[in-house]
């Protein structure tokens, strides 16, 4: 049906004959009316150092300029990269449940081929940028730091090219250039209106000079995205029933709990608050555990609000005919200052007995007295629920806030989610000077330094100062040695549904509120609810120096053509955290307040967020390379590259060769083809024994998953195959490769789901206490010490070399002119890849096998070593141009792909109102095929003033369902439905 869906959509794509698409679809398509207004410029310089490498020679390169850009909408960073059919599993939308994705709202990323981002070199004019500071996997530039109003054009080299530009281009390279020939003054700007949001806009200036002896150019820009509520998107917003995974959460409140008695033992089963249907939430059972699921997506956004600006500037100055002197300045900031989330956190850890009184019940477990206004509260309302012998109660599934928002952040926003910032603030600087050193010796020399700092803040729930305020003894000013519950300065916490006024989702009231419990929950929140922030920043500093030039051996069809370079590389990873999440400062629940860091686990004193290390690190790279162009006939011409790399220590050097070429078999028909080897060094970051701290589902409910370096840390490699065919018969084009990538030793975390299965293939026990399992049982924590999946409270993973990788497929580019249509060019064409296997080999830890062999080709690939990769992807278009007008259409189509896991859709007891009663729920399996329409029209006039407007997404389709926290998969679908956008350009003062 998918496939139906498909050509019947081709089909009337082709009936209208308009439009735009990715790579090949956006280049090449200036008008008569525009050619006097620009420079062209037709050297390609990425993927060879040697000077007049152009876009037709033995290496897939494609281009895309800023007029090819803006007659498709001018698309954001992030829409661009998503376009690109070479690149699936791209980060930058809102994507908070996913560890790749996870602390970065307002980063992005580009994967090609869909093997990593860490596995894409993304250049700045050619030059390399420091890594995103918050990028789990260490080697992931983020490309929102590009300043897209300087950009000229953007080349995408889609093959391996270690052999020229060292660590990370495993999967090819992404190099943004910008504009160095503006004489005058330009602004514009553009306006997206988007249903259930403020919209999105950005704003742009930029002026240029030019003398005999100098180019100088600057660009601001300033890109503002509005927040889109969740609520705002139906199909983003589905009942428990329709998709447990969804945003549905068993810890919540009302919650569940277990009577103890005066000997503290359970004197009562285990118990539902009641009032959770009425409130919004769905009574069922975890495994065989009444709880009441609260829905906690809600609260959160699909779209940040984000606010980017960047300044770029940069100046060439000819010294003399020989010598030119270049120099650029980055500055570029993204902030998302309110960071929507669940109003609070599920707890992960226990109260120490600092907090606790002397009987307390279960071992690992709050303790609520009878003596709580609250519980006494809840009794008189619901008599008879727990038994008279009862003297406290144990939590067993639980959050301090959940449907009544957190009043914390209800001021400032009903919905009453808990917020947090993000922001990334790089700057860089670049020195260089290139020239000649002889007719024939060219040299390029460059200095450039850069430092990117990220910070994200949030809120998360002090431990031992919760369970004191459920004794009466909370609250700034209370003498807890004095013992005082409720007086003298102290406070209690109500935990119970009794305090919640009702759902700020839906406005459904609480019958049973109790206003002046509320009230007193309101004045705790400050003291154990505090702001927990993490600081980071990654620098770096590179020497390049190339020579190149032409020998006075020549072959059949000219000079050999050569080039010799070295680079000096030093990166350097920093991270500090404030006092609640610093374990050097408080390692442990009973730190704050009892001043104890002595504690048989090292996780900080939070119920969720869990503390980090403070790191300073850095390493020095040393590289020597070389390129060879030989020119055998005038038809048939030979590269060959080769590149050293020593990182010191463990790590050690590597060497790295690629031969390419090109025949140009008839006029028409050309073929090419490389093979090379590639690599990738583990970051300054992946090296250290230190640890992040991510949040992951695990059986349901998310956990504390840490993840630690390893000092043992090999390179990945990767052997590395294209082989391509072009043809070019003047009005029609094509070119077709196929691609190839073997790899060893990738340098992955550890896959949770994989650990986390092998220890329970069942719930409760599982393989506790089974020797053969006993290193993997030792990544786990567990509430009470008691190895049990109900106690999972968080899991230790290490980043590794993990197990083989074989990936290909084959990339398609077709396109059509036809001349004098209505006095216009009409093209048509198709972009497309199609990847036909990306296997990867069982992985063993500790002698147990925790990850079969997996074909990931056509696979959400939740929670494994890969991402989300359809087998198919690509666009087709077309493209009307007449005088200074241009229209496009374009449909961008997605294949249907497969969630892998079993669990979610098998029969579980979670999926029951009924205890002991499974229920299956099979909906989402398949994560259907998606096409979307977009509508381009671009107005050149003859006053420099250029007139944009776009419609993306005609049908307002919304994107696949996918069993997953947002109900799609934010690392491929597009969350915001129909849009329209709007723009305007004008320049003043000469030729562009």
């Amino acid at each position: 049906m998918a496939r139906k869906a498909l050509l019947s959509g081709a089909s009337a794509l082709l009936a209208v004959m308009i439009t735009t698409g990715a790579t090949q679809a956006f280049a090449q398509s200036t008008t008569t009316e525009e050619a006097p207004k620009k420079e062209v410029e037709v050297i390609v310089v990425t993927g060879s150092f040697i000077r007049g490498t152009s876009e037709s020679a033995s290496l897939p390169v494609n281009v895309i300029s800023s007029a090819d850009l803006e007659k498709a909408g001018t698309p954001s960073t992030v829409e661009l990269i998503k376009l690109l059919n070479v690149s699936s599993g791209v980060q930058g939308d809102t994507n908070q449940f996913d560890a790749r994705a996870q602390g970065n709202e307002g980063a992005g990323s580009v994967n090609l081929r869909g093997i990593g981002p860490e596995r894409t070199l993304v250049l700045l004019n050619g030059r390399r940028m420091a890594y995103n500071p918050f990028g789990l996997v260490g080697t992931v530039v983020d490309t929102n730091l590009i300043p897209s109003a300087a950009i000229g054009r953007v080349e995408v080299l889609k093959d391996g090219a270690a052999a020229t530009y060292g660590s990370d281009a495993v999967a090819g390279v992404v190099n943004f250039i910008t504009r160095t020939n503006l004489e005058g003054f330009e602004v514009g700007g553009d306006y997206k209106a988007i249903d259930g949001s403020d919209g999105n806009y950005t704003l742009a200036a930029s002026w240029g000079h030019q003398t005999d002896r100098a180019k100088l150019f600057v660009s601001l820009g300033v890109q503002m995205k509005s927040e889109l509520p969740l609520i705002e998107r139906d199909w983003a917003n589905r009942d428990y029933l329709s998709n447990p995974e969804g945003g549905w959460s068993a810890a919540g409140n009302p919650g569940t709990y277990i009577a103890i008695g005066p000997t503290g033992a359970p004197v009562s089963g285990i118990t539902r608050e009641p009032n959770c249907t009425g409130l919004g939430g769905f009574a069922g059972f975890s495994a065989t555990t009444p709880v009441c699921f609260f829905h906690f997506t809600p609260y959160d956004n699909i779209v940040e609000k984000e606010e980017r600006s960047q300044l770029f500037a940069s100046a060439d100055v000819d010294i003399n005919e020989d010598h030119t002197l270049h120099a650029e300045l980055l500055i570029s900031n993204t902030n998302t200052p309110e960071w929507k989330t669940s109003p609070s956190y599920a707890f992960l850890q226990a109260p120490s007995a600092q907090a606790l009184p002397a009987i307390s019940g279960l071992p690992g477990r709050f303790f609520v007295p009878v003596t709580n206004p609250g519980y006494i509260d809840l009794l008189a309302k619901n008599p008879g629920l727990f038994p008279a012998s009862t003297i406290g109660v144990n939590m067993l599934a639980y959050r301090p806030f959940s449907f009544g928002g957190n009043p914390k952040f209800t001021p400032e926003d009903p919905r009453g989610g808990s917020q947090g910032e993000r922001s990334f603030e790089a700057v860089r600087v670049s020195v260089g000077l290139k020239g000649k050193l002889t007719n024939t010796v060219n040299y390029d020399v460059n200095l450039a330094a850069m430092d990117d700092t990220g910070i994200r803040t949030g809120y998360d729930v002090l431990v031992n100062r919760f369970q004191l305020a459920l004794r009466g003894l909370g609250g700034p000013n209370c003498n807890v040695a004095a013992n005082t519950p409720g007086a003298n300065g102290c406070q209690w916490f109500s935990p119970f549904g009794t305090a919640i006024p009702g759902n700020s989702i839906t406005g459904v009231a609480n019958p049973q509120y109790n206003a002046a419990l509320g009230t007193a929950n309101a004045a705790l929140v400050d003291w154990f609810y505090p702001e927990v922030r993490t600081k980071q920043t990654s620098s770096l500093v590179v020497f390049d120096a190339v020579i190149n030039g032409e020998t006075s051996f020549k072959l059949g069809d000219g000079p050999i053509g050569w080039a010799l370079g070295y680079q000096y590389r030093k990166n350097s990873f920093r991270s500090d955290f404030s006092k609640f999440s610093d374990l050097t400062q408080q390692p442990c629940v009973s730190s704050p307040d009892f001043n104890n860091n002595t504690c048989a686990a090292v996780t900080g004193p939070t119920v969720f967020l869990s503390g980090s290390f403070p790191a300073n690190v850095s390493a020095d790279v040393n590289a020597a390379f070389f390129e060879l162009r030989l020119p055998f006939t005038s038809n048939f011409e030979a590269q060959i590259a080769g590149r050293y790399e020593d990182f010191g220590g463990a790590v050690g050097s590597t060497f790295n060769p690629k031969l390419s070429a090109k025949w140009q078999v008839t006029d028409a028909l050309a073929l090419r083809g490389s093979t090379s080897t590639t690599f990738r060094a583990p970051s300054v970051s992946n090296i250290q024994p230190t640890s992040v701290t991510t949040l992951q589902s695990i059986l349901g409910t998310f956990r504390a998953v840490d993840i630690f370096g390893n000092p043992n840390l090999e390179p990945e490699t990767a052997t590395t195959y294209n082989l391509g065919a072009l043809l070019d018969m003047g009005n029609f084009k094509a070119s077709i490769d196929y691609w190839r990538f073997d790899f060893d030793n990738p340098i992955v975390n550890e896959p949770i789901a994989g650990l986390v299965s092998a220890l329970f293939p069942t719930t409760g026990l599982g393989n506790c206490g089974n020797p053969t399992f006993a290193a993997i049982q030792a990544k786990f924590t567990f509430s009470g010490g008691v190895c049990n999946s109900a106690n999972i409270s968080r899991l230790n993973t290490t980043v590794i070399n993990g197990s083989a990788v074989l990936t290909d497929g084959v990339d398609v580019s077709v396109d059509y002119t036809f001349r004098d249509v209505m006095g216009g060019d009409l093209k048509l064409g198709l972009d497309a890849t199609y990847t036909m296997s990306y296997d990867v080999a069982a992985l063993s830890i500790g002698g147990v096998k925790v990850a079969d062999p997996l074909d990931a080709v056509g696979k959400l690939n939740f929670q494994t070593t890969a991402y989300p990769l359809p087998q198919y992807k690509g666009t087709l278009y077309g493209l009307y141009e007449t005088g200074g007008h241009s229209l496009r259409l374009a449909m961008n189509f997605i294949d249907e792909y497969v969630d892998q896991r079993t669990a979610p859709f098998a029969p579980s007891l979670n999926y029951s109102a009924v205890a002991g009663t499974p229920a299956s729920i099979t909906t989402g399996k398949t994560i259907e095929a998606w096409q979307s329409f977009d509508l381009t029209y671009r107005w050149a006039m003859d006053n420099d003033l250029t007139f944009t407007f776009g419609i993306e997404n005609i049908l307002d389709k919304d994107p696949s369902f996918a069993r997953l926290e947002l109900n799609y998969d934010p690392f491929t679908g597009n969350p915001l439905g129909r849009t329209y956008k709007i723009g305007l350009k004008k320049a003043f003062g000469g030729p562009k």
